[in-house]
């Protein structure tokens, strides 16, 4: 582990991702100021890739909002992406210093590369040396500088785990984990809350990786100071940067670094009006309004940092400002005492890491179970820095350590299968949810055919998915037209609203056929219809979740294991899975299917090892429910040298394989010589 290292991977990183894109025009047309140009869905060219390795459709996304664009044809130009409309393969381009390119001419997208503020920083030795000594701490923490020990008070109604992750302020480096649904956030409110209260003179920096993870976060902090009676804490709390959601902090104006409050009402009410892109017109008027406001905002937070006592802001923004941030320390000490990563298992341990010389002590919290940082390059070095979060160095069971084991998201069925699948059967329902009529009934209504009793149900699909190479990407029609059906139906009944449902998939191609079905249903764009990477940290009633196509490679990884983790565990009543022959091939979604059918299985459990004394073992148990040790479950077949047993478990629904001569053995234990 060497400075070398981590330098060689951020530039294997670098050199993977390219620096632009050309995509190939159909189309250009001018709106007023702005200009509206369609692309060829067959055709980019990403630097470094060959020709047709990836497509438009697979690109574009919001990801893109605000790259800059380049054309040397017909005449030099260049202008900002204002909007991307990927249903239409469409950019809306704003301030072009000349006309965009037509018909078959190329137009060059540089996206924002984030990552250069974070290779910046390791370039800077002394400070690079810092972050990498403070590696070893995560594993091995040291106890934390004396301060009064955290209590919860005056929140009796926190949950024994909850109340035990108070206690990870007493250690320089510690992991707050927190599965779907247990109150992660509401816990980090709490806790920051009483540690401002407790140590005065305390000052904390609070990061998370997207602006609307950072608003979340912000706002349970002020939520907590004012029910524990913290009013004169409230206004120390300020939240940095200017791409916030204004309409999260009506009534907490006094988060945001500005004197006019009626600044945050005017930039909300503006914000909700947004038009659609395809009025690219009202678009640049909306765009210019709010940047307007916006500006105002960012020229009254420049001294915010030096008076405050706790200061959130977007892990990038913390990379990119990362040397106003040290300039804060006056007496070369940390600037800050705590540094909270809030979803850190999507920050890379590359840009954790340089980041922790500027706190005394860090505390990570997230969910390592689910998606973690995007990368690209296949760089082994790359993979260890980059591709892996702080939670990679996370000890087990230590005291530095507390993960959160009840969660009132998700109706039983569904928590007990996110549970099995990804967290040993460890997360539960909360008591206080289990006992809540209202919190009941929200998960038992009726969606179309399906009753309310039934949380997790699989909708069979008649054709296996595949590559279409216009789309590049997987896509299925039938799956795509049968979720928009279900979601039409739904709203039509009056009994859903569009805010109710969350149609996901892992592909790009699949999500943009899926949202042109939904058009020709009459589906309004308010049904959110997303990759799953882009839905960690939503949630509702009903989750619709495609894969696609099963057999692909990408959905059989590690990663792919954490993204069904968090189709599934975005539902709060429902989970409808569309699902084909060919999916069931996949080793992680087939476990879905064999555990709810054996859930239904009433059939006597048999002690494997009664039947292994039988003559006939192990053909005899093919086909039974038994038990073996701790396992419940079915015998799926016997290996063809008939030396192991397939066993599907019960709870996880994943086959395992047992060893035949172990239980023979066990059975002469047990009741003697074994019949041959």
């Amino acid at each position: 582990m060497s400075l070398a290292d981590v330098r060689a991977a951020l530039q294997a990183e670098l050199s993977a991702t390219p620096e632009f894109y050309d995509f190939k025009v159909l189309h250009t047309e001018r709106e007023g100021s702005l200009w509206r140009v369609t692309l060829e869905p067959g055709y980019v060219y990403a630097e470094g890739q060959r020709p047709g390795q990836t497509s438009a459709q697979a690109l574009l996304d919001d990801s893109l909002d605000g790259a800059s664009a380049w054309w040397g044809l017909p005449s030099k130009g260049g202008a900002s992406v204002l909007a991307v409309v990927p249903e239409e393969d469409q950019l809306v381009l704003q301030n072009a210093s000349a006309p965009p390119p037509g018909p078959d001419h190329l137009i060059r997208l540089y996206p924002p590369r984030f990552l250069n503020a974070v290779a910046d920083a390791w370039a800077d030795t002394p400070w690079a040396e810092q972050a990498l000594a403070a590696l070893p701490d995560l594993q091995h923490p040291d106890a934390s500088e004396a301060g009064e020990p955290l209590t919860g008070a005056p929140f009796r109604w926190l949950r024994p785990a909850q109340r035990q992750a108070l206690s990870l302020v007493q250690y320089t480096s510690a992991f707050l984990w927190g599965p779907p649904g247990t109150g992660k956030t509401t816990t980090l409110g709490v806790l920051l809350a009483e540690y401002l209260e407790r140590r005065p003179q305390a000052r904390v920096l609070l990061l998370s990786t997207t602006n609307q993870a950072v608003d979340v976060a912000t706002v349970a902090v002020d939520k907590a100071l004012h029910k524990g009676r913290r009013e004169a804490l409230r206004p120390f709390v300020q939240r940095l940067g200017t791409r916030f959601d204004a309409a999260a902090y009506a009534g907490r104006e006094h988060l945001i670094p500005t004197g006019d409050h009626d600044l945050i009402a005017r930039l909300a009410r503006a914000e909700a009006a947004r038009p659609a892109a395809r009025d690219a017109a009202a678009l640049k008027a909306w765009a210019d309004r709010v940047a307007d406001l916006r500006d105002d905002l960012r020229a009254s937070s420049l001294k915010v940092l030096q008076r405050c006592r706790l200061a959130s802001m977007t892990t990038t923004r913390a990379a990119f400002t990362l040397k106003t941030l040290r300039e804060l320390s006056t007496d070369g000490e940390p600037p800050f005492d705590l540094i909270v990563f809030d979803e850190a298992s999507q920050v890379s341990l590359a840009h954790a890491l340089i980041l922790m010389p500027l706190g005394r002590a860090r505390l990570f919290a997230g969910d390592p179970q689910q998606l973690s940082p995007v990368l690209r390059s296949t760089d082994r070095e790359a993979r260890r820095w980059l591709g892996r979060s702080a939670f990679a160095q996370m000890p087990r069971r230590a005291p530095s350590v507390a993960m959160l084991d009840e969660q009132s998201r998700m109706a039983a069925p569904i928590g007990d299968l996110v549970s099995d699948l990804f967290y040993d059967g460890v997360l539960r329902v909360a008591e206080v949810a289990q006992h809540s009529p209202d919190w009941r009934a929200a998960r038992e209504r009726t969606f179309g055919a399906i009753g309310p009793d039934e949380h997790v149900h699989v909708h069979p699909v008649s054709r296996d998915g595949g590559w279409s190479a216009d789309a590049r990407g997987p896509v299925r029609r039938e799956s795509a037209e049968a979720a928009a059906t279900a979601v039409a139906a739904a709203l039509h009944s009056g009994d859903w609203a569009p805010k109710d449902i969350i149609v996901l998939t892992p592909f790009r191609a699949q999500r943009a056929l899926i949202r042109h079905c939904m058009q020709a249903h009459g589906v309004p764009d308010a049904v959110r219809v997303s990759t799953v990477h882009r839905a960690q940290g939503s949630e509702a009633p009903v989750v619709l979740f495609d894969p696609a196509d099963g057999r692909q490679p990408f959905l059989q990884t590690e990663e792919a294991q954490r993204l069904i983790n968090v189709a599934l565990s975005r539902a709060q009543a429902k989970v409808v899975l569309y699902l084909s022959a060919g999916d069931l091939t996949n080793p992680l979604l087939a476990p879905i299917v064999q555990r709810q059918r054996l859930a239904q299985d009433a059939r006597a459990v048999v002690p494997l090892a009664s039947l292994a004394a039988e003559r006939g073992f192990p053909g005899n148990a093919v086909g039974r429910r038994v038990s073996a040790g701790r396992v419940t479950g079915e015998v799926a077949g016997v290996s063809p040298d008939g030396l192991q047993l397939w066993l599907i478990n019960e709870r996880t629904g994943i086959r395992q394989t047992l060893d035949v001569a172990f239980w023979r053995q066990r059975a002469r234990a047990v009741d003697g010589p074994v019949a041959q």
